[in-house]
C-alpha cells in the first residue's frame, strides 16, 4: 500500500510556521489583513470564504469578507478593488471564484495590483512566474510542491505529468515544477493516450475535476500522485477526488487523501502569501 500524504497534518505544522511569523510582523507595529471578496450564492464558495476567514483569524491574520449579491455589476466590484488597491491597510486581496456567469474573472483580476495579488492570478504575476522572475504564486500550486517535497527531498530530474491546463493550477503548477529541474508534461482534453503517458511519470498530479477519472492503468508503480480534484458524486455528500485512491493506493508508493490532502495546504498558503505581501 501506498504512503498516505496526510495533507492535513502537514497543514498544521505550516500554520504553526506561519501564526510565528506573523507575531513577527506585528512586533513591528503591523496587522497583516486580507481582504475576501465573495460574489454570489454558491455554497461552496461560501464554505470556503468562511474556511479561509477562520485560519486567518487562527493564524493571527485580520479579514474582512466583502460580498455581493448575484446581480452585481462588474463596476461596484471593480470600484470595490480599486479602495483595497489604495488601502495602505490592506495587503492582500482574493477575488473568489466562481464568479456569477454575467462577471468576467479575468477583468476583475486583473484590476487587483500586483503587489497585492495573494494567489499569483494577476497576468503581470502570471507573466514573472513563466519568465522566471521572483513574484507570488498561486497557492494550490504551492501546496502541492509542498507535499511533494514531504516525499521527495529533491524532485529535479523526475518526470512530473500534469493533468489540466487552468491558469489557476495546471500552468503555474508545471512552470513551478519547471522551476525545480523536473521534466514536465501537461496534459489536457485534447491530449491522446493520456493512460500511457501518465504511466511514464514519476510524480502524477491530477486537477480535471472528473470524480475517480484516474485508476490504476494511469499509475506507473511507485509513483507519487497528488490528486488536486474534489467532487461529490450521484448527488450525495461523499467527496472524491479525480484518483480512484482504493485502486490507486495499491499502485503508487505515495498518495494524496480527499479530503485532506492538498486543500489544506491551499488556505495555508493563502495565508503564507499573505504575509509575503506585507512591506
Amino acid at each position: 500500500m501506498a504512503k498516505i500524504i496526510n495533507g492535513k497534518e502537514i497543514a498544521e505544522k505550516f500554520r504553526n510556521q506561519i501564526k510565528e511569523r506573523a507575531i513577527e510582523i506585528k512586533k513591528r507595529g503591523i496587522e497583516p489583513h486580507i481582504a475576501l471578496i465573495n460574489t454570489g450564492d454558491d455554497p461552496a464558495s461560501k464554505i470556503y470564504i468562511a474556511g479561509k476567514e477562520k485560519l486567518a483569524a487562527s493564524v493571527g491574520i485580520s479579514s474582512t469578507v466583502h460580498k455581493f449579491s448575484n446581480d452585481t455589476e462588474e463596476n461596484e466590484i471593480a470600484e470595490l478593488i480599486e479602495k483595497l488597491n489604495g488601502d495602505e491597510k490592506t495587503h492582500a486581496i482574493l477575488l473568489q471564484s466562481p464568479l456569477p456567469r454575467h462577471l468576467q474573472f479575468r477583468r476583475l483580476v486583473d484590476l487587483i495590483h500586483p503587489s497585492k495579488d495573494v494567489d499569483g492570478l494577476t497576468t503581470l504575476n502570471q507573466g514573472k512566474l513563466f519568465t522566471g522572475e521572483p513574484t507570488v504564486a498561486p497557492c494550490t500550486p504551492l501546496g502541492v510542491l509542498h507535499l511533494l517535497h514531504t516525499v521527495h527531498e529533491n524532485i529535479a530530474g523526475l518526470h512530473a505529468v500534469v493533468l489540466g491546463r487552468s491558469s489557476i493550477v495546471g500552468k503555474p503548477l508545471a512552470q513551478l515544477l519547471l522551476n525545480a529541474n523536473c521534466t514536465v508534461t501537461l496534459l489536457h482534453s485534447y491530449s491522446k493516450d493520456p493512460p500511457d503517458i501518465c504511466k511514464t511519470a514519476d510524480l502524477l498530479i491530477s486537477a480535471v475535476g472528473k470524480p475517480l477519472f484516474i485508476g490504476s492503468e494511469f499509475v506507473k508503480p511507485g509513483a507519487t500522485v497528488i490528486d488536486v480534484g474534489i467532487s461529490r458524486i450521484d448527488g450525495s455528500k461523499k467527496i472524491v477526488g479525480d484518483v480512484d485512491f482504493e485502486e490507486v493506493s495499491r499502485v503508487a508508493g505515495a498518495i494524496t487523501p480527499v479530503p485532506n490532502g492538498v486543500g489544506p495546504m491551499t488556505i495555508a498558503y493563502l495565508m503564507h502569501n499573505t504575509l509575503g505581501l506585507v512591506v
